[in-house]
């Protein structure tokens, strides 16, 4: 986290924002890992292949979802 001298003007309203985005980053993060779980545990994902590299795929979109949240949040500190 990097927004600068902690006394600096707008020193709070930015490390607020980068705790706001990466709280945001938490929803998209949470059904990721909540779809790669179901991928491997779900019998009817482990029964069909197509099912599995589906729920995989969106595994990995929410996946990159959260981290350009994230990464979003941090770009104002620069």
């Amino acid at each position: 986290m990097f927004c600068g001298d902690p006394l600096s003007a707008g020193y709070e309203k930015c490390t607020d924002q980068m705790a706001l985005f990466a709280l945001a980053s938490m929803i998209p993060a949470a059904l990721a890992l909540a779809l790669m779980v179901t991928a491997f545990t779900a019998p009817s994902t482990r029964r069909s292949p197509a099912l599995r590299t589906q729920t995989l795929g969106f595994s990995l979109l929410a996946w990159g979802i959260a981290g350009a949240t994230y990464i979003m949040g941090g770009l104002p500190s620069f």
